[in-house]
């Protein structure tokens, strides 16, 4: 009677006296159960991982009128899913600054724009979703801006300037109506739990 057995193809055809090799089929499990705990580990270190505290840029990366990006996906998207982040750069009188990158007033993501010229001084932050307008340093050079941009505190370590993130500095008022703001001089703080903007500054 024939065997209905498949025969191997380098060892020819198989012994119906002899027992399977189970040794295959065990490593392609034990290569299975590794590769899911694998990717388990990787998801519960995504969302165990605390949010981070604090941003390094090299300060070789940092020329003054050019601001550097930084995304930080925990600060969250404007509608046309553009992550917030920080715009560090360096002003004309050697200081660090790094702004945040959303818009008070449209909570549109902040862009820098090199080539755009208000009131004599070249380059500008620019709301895209309005005529928003601030200097290197967030002042408001015009349009509807009511306050200058919010602000993270940043401190030299080496050769690398560290952004503390975890408070953000509210902007200036420079009109009546702002709301949310900080006095000229007397800046006010607002805590970043969880790497999550605070909801109760972005309005003005």
């Amino acid at each position: 009677m024939a065997s209905d057995r498949a025969g191997d193809v380098l060892g020819g055809p198989a012994d119906a006296t002899r027992p399977s090799n189970p040794w295959p089929r065990i490593l392609a499990f034990l290569l299975t159960l590794l590769a899911g705990v694998g990717l388990i580990g990787v998801c519960v270190t995504s969302f165990a991982s605390p949010p981070p505290r604090e941003l390094r840029v090299p300060v070789v990366n940092l020329q003054p009128g050019t601001p550097v990006f930084i995304a930080v996906t925990t600060f969250g998207s404007d509608r046309q899913q553009r992550t917030y982040g920080v715009w560090t750069g360096v002003d004309a009188g050697g200081r660090n600054v790094a702004l945040l990158s959303r818009s008070a007033s449209s909570t549109c993501h902040i862009r820098w724009e090199p080539t755009v010229s208000v009131g004599g001084t070249t380059g500008a932050y620019v709301d895209p979703c309005g005529d928003g307008r601030w200097s290197l340093r967030g002042v408001v050079l015009g349009g509807t801006a009511t306050k200058d941009m919010e602000e993270f505190r940043t401190r030299r370590d080496g050769d690398q300037v560290v952004v503390d993130i975890t408070r953000v500095l509210l902007g200036t008022c420079r009109a009546e109506r702002a709301t949310a703001c900080s006095s000229e001089g007397a800046p006010l703080e607002r805590a970043v739990p969880r790497g999550a903007l605070p909801p109760d500054f972005a309005a003005n």
